[in-house]
């Protein structure tokens, strides 16, 4: 079956959104994104969204590199319906959307390093 999310990339209010599809990372999507996050901060920080990008999707895809499945990239329209778990991620407000609660990119990061320390030191 898998466990479908899509990372929904908003570099625009013009242009369509860019959309990552993953097979598997609905149960870690919240630590992958916050780790892809942190990772292209250097990026966002300049106002770079395209590099910043480009170093997210890497990080998010790093796993499956060799594999022929398991990510897709596709362009979708604002009000699309993606079915399965999907996770907004506004780089012109620096913003990510979980759960229907909008959340700033260091807010994020913030929460999930936390939540990660909080477990390894259970």
């Amino acid at each position: 079956m898998g466990a479908r999310v899509n990372f929904v990339f908003k570099t625009d209010e013009e242009l369509p959104n860019i959309v990552l599809y993953s097979h598997w990372g609905e149960t870690s999507w919240r630590e992958d994104l916050a780790h892809a996050l942190l990772f292209a901060s250097k990026r966002l920080n300049i106002g770079d969204t395209s590099y910043a990008l480009r170093n997210i999707i890497d990080q998010l895809t790093k796993e499956g590199r060799d594999e022929e499945t398991g990510f897709g990239i596709y362009l979708a329209k604002a009000d699309q319906d993606y079915f399965d778990t999907t996770v907004e991620v506004n780089l012109i407000t620096q913003e990510v959307c979980d759960d229907g609660n909008w959340h700033s990119f260091d807010s994020f990061i913030e929460y999930q390093q936390e939540v990660k320390e909080y477990h390894v030191g259970v």
